[in-house]
């Protein structure tokens, strides 16, 4: 019986991974470092310290990751303040029909509280869309368990109570680890043999979410 839904927010909510994965190589470039699509993949779900640390062990101690991050987050935060943020398809009515059902919502991110928070304030389908939120720095990152243990403990609920939605490798680890039924809606990486074992369902978008929880339930009965 599914009870709570626990979100991942960059790739699930928002439509920003194409997006930041631009800002951010176009600011390595500049200062002469090649991030290819397939190393940012590896960054996608993990905490700022463990992306810092993974980048200077490849690219050198001298990567300027810090400034990269900052050009990084202040390009995403110019995009929610002008209103140009891409959301996913179908996220109000999801959020929506997941509260007609009586569903309870928690984020289960990596990104700063202080990120989170701009973001709701100026997308609507976020502002009041979360019973309980662990954000980047609350919890031991992913692949460990802790965010998405901790997001449905705040919920009032036992994981296995809970569907996680993630579409990075790291997150979907976080959830299986962690014992929610595993849900991915892939965005930058496609569901392959990488998540072979880790996922129990593959959707292809936000709209297909609340007929899941329909169908789960239905079969709980």
């Amino acid at each position: 019986m599914i009870r709570g839904v626990l979100f991942d927010m960059d790739g699930i909510l928002l439509d920003s991974e194409r997006l930041g994965r631009s800002i951010f190589q176009q600011a390595c470039r500049e200062r002469g470092y090649e991030v290819d699509n397939d190393r940012y993949a590896q960054l996608l779900g993990v905490t700022r310290a463990n992306c810092s640390r993974l980048l200077k062990e490849q690219l050198g101690e001298a990567f300027p990751y810090d400034e990269v991050y900052e050009i990084y987050r202040e390009g995403l935060r110019t995009h929610a303040l002008d209103g140009t943020l891409p959301v996913k398809k179908g996220l109000q009515a999801c959020m929506d029909g997941l509260k007609a059902r009586g569903i309870r919502i928690a984020l289960a991110t990596s990104t700063p509280r202080q990120q989170v928070e701009l973001y709701q304030q100026h997308i609507p389908a976020m502002k009041d869309a979360f019973d309980f939120m662990v954000c980047g720095g609350e919890a031991r990152s992913k692949p460990d368990p802790d965010i998405y243990l901790k997001a449905a403990q705040g919920l009032g609920l036992t994981a296995r109570e809970c569907a996680g939605v993630e579409d990075s490798l790291a997150g979907i680890q976080s959830i299986s680890a962690a014992g929610c039924v595993r849900v991915m809606i892939p965005d930058l990486l496609p569901c392959d043999g990488r998540f072979e074992g880790l996922t129990d369902y593959c959707l292809e978008s936000l709209e297909d979410l609340c007929p899941l929880v329909d169908e789960i339930n239905q079969q709980g009965k």
